[in-house]
């Protein structure tokens, strides 16, 4: 399912570079949004809902036991994290920093976890997929980032030159 939602993301921010980017900056914005947006945001908040909303259920298929609490704090980190990512339409510049950077740490880490888990199966396939929802979505994530010059550091307040 994730692939899937990927490969939309992925299409939906070519086609929007294509008609819209024509710079660095433009076309590394619009990708970070696209990510953020379209994969770390509205898909993780029908997470964050399912992980509220049936606790139980949910847990097992994040390997917990069903009656464990941590799915439900699960659900609320899910929930601030992709309402973070969501908001970044309205925000952008600086502000896509906290939330690109927040995903990015979360994914990569979770590829690990899943991959030292032997989550996918233990095959080749299982494996790639972890690495392309997981880990390949930080790399974009930093790498839109740093192109979209979000990352720079804003003047000092006050301050209309460098900050000595």
């Amino acid at each position: 399912m994730f692939l899937i939602i990927l490969a939309v993301v992925l299409v939906g921010a070519a086609a929007h570079v294509a008609l819209r980017g024509r710079t660095r900056e433009r076309v590394g914005e619009l990708v970070l949004l696209w990510t953020l947006v379209g994969y770390c945001g509205i898909p993780m908040l029908v997470v964050a809902g399912m992980l509220l909303v049936h606790p139980h259920e949910t847990a097992e298929v994040f390997g917990f036991p069903p009656d464990n609490p941590i799915a439900v704090f699960f659900g609320w980190a899910y929930l601030g994290m992709a309402l973070s990512a969501v908001v970044s339409l309205r925000y952008r510049g600086p502000y896509l920093v906290a939330p690109a950077l927040t995903w990015a740490t979360f994914f990569l880490g979770a590829t690990f976890v899943h991959l030292g888990e032997g989550h996918g199966g233990g095959t080749h396939a299982g494996a790639l997929a972890i690495v392309a929802t997981h880990g390949l979505i930080s790399l974009i994530l930093v790498a839109a980032l740093v192109a979209s010059g979000a990352w720079r550091p804003a003047p000092a307040i006050g301050r209309s030159g460098p900050v000595e």
